[in-house]
C-alpha cells in the first residue's frame, strides 16, 4: 500500500517543490496540497492521510496549532514539519512530530524521512539491530564477476558508492562493480557496522578516520584507505552517525 500524503504550506513554490520530490518515490500514491492551516485540517478530514507535511509559519493557524487539532482528529497521521526555521524543533516534538525538515529540502531529506516511515510499516523500527552470530568471522560478501565470484570480508570493505546506475564496493586498493542495489547492501551489511551516511554512500564505521566540517553545515568523512577517500555526509545523518561513532 502506497503512502497518502497531504502537504500544507501557504507558499505555492514550496508546495510544488515538495510535490515534485515526493512524486519521484515509487511508494507514494497520492499527494494533496493545502494552502493554509484551516485547509490542512479540512484535507486531513477528507483524505485521512498517512503523512502530513506541515509548514510551521502560516497566516491563519501555525503549524503547532494545526498539529494539535490533527492529533485530536486522527492520531495515526504522522506529522513532518517542513520549515525554514530550526528554533521550533523542540516545540514540534512536544506535539509528537514524526520528523522535522529544514527548507530548502532535497532528496536526502526525504530519503531520511521515508526510511523511518517505512520502518513503521515493516516493524523494523521496534526491533533490536541484527548482530552477527558469534564466531562467524568467515561470513563474506559474494561479488559476482565475469571470471567468477570474489568473496570479500565485510571488515575489508571501506565504503560502497552509487554513481548513476552503478554500485561499487571499495576495498583498500580496488573497487568492484556489483549487481546489488545500495539498499540490498545496506540490509546485508548493517549487522557488520555499516552506515548509510548519504543517499549514494554506505560506509564501514570502523574505516572512518575523521569527520570534517564542510560548507553550510555539511560534513565529509575521511576514510582510512590508501586514497584517503572523502565521503559526503547528508545533514540528516550527522547526529545518528556521531551517536554510532562516539563513546
Amino acid at each position: 500500500m502506497g503512502w497518502n500524503i497531504v502537504i500544507a504550506d501557504d507558499e505555492a513554490p514550496a508546495r510544488e517543490e515538495l510535490v515534485y520530490l515526493l512524486e519521484q518515490l515509487a511508494d507514494v500514491d497520492r499527494v494533496t496540497q493545502a494552502n493554509s492551516g484551516m485547509d490542512a485540517i479540512k484535507k486531513v478530514k477528507e483524505q485521512a492521510p498517512d503523512v502530513l507535511f506541515l509548514d510551521m509559519d502560516m497566516p491563519d493557524l501555525n503549524g503547532l496549532q494545526v498539529a494539535e487539532i490533527v492529533g485530536e482528529l486522527n492520531s495515526q497521521v504522522k506529522i513532518v514539519f517542513s520549515t525554514a526555521y530550526d528554533q521550533y524543533a523542540v516545540d514540534a516534538f512536544k506535539v509528537r512530530a514524526f520528523h522535522y525538515m529544514l527548507k530548502p529540502f532535497d532528496e536526502d531529506d526525504l530519503d531520511s524521512v521515508f526510511r523511518e516511515l517505512r520502518k513503521t510499516r515493516t516493524g523494523t523500527g521496534t526491533k533490536a539491530p541484527a548482530i552477527p552470530p558469534a564466531g562467524n568471522s568467515c561470513v563474506k560478501l559474494a561479488l559476482e564477476m565475469e571470471e567468477g565470484i570474489k568473496y570479500v570480508s565485510p571488515k575489508d570493505i571501506i565504503y560502497i558508492s552509487k554513481e548513476g546506475k552503478y554500485v561499487q564496493v571499495h576495498i583498500r586498493d580496488k573497487a568492484y562493480h556489483v549487481t546489488y542495489t545500495l539498499v540490498e547492501l545496506e540490509q546485508k551489511l548493517e549487522p557488520f557496522g555499516f552506515f548509510r551516511c548519504h543517499k549514494s554512500y554506505l560506509v564501514n564505521l570502523a574505516a572512518i578516520a575523521e569527520l570534517k566540517t564542510w560548507v553550510n553545515g555539511a560534513y565529509n568523512l575521511l576514510m582510512d584507505d590508501e586514497a584517503r577517500s572523502t565521503i559526503p555526509v547528508s545533514r540528516n545523518y550527522v547526529k545518528a552517525l556521531r551517536l554510532k561513532l562516539e563513546i
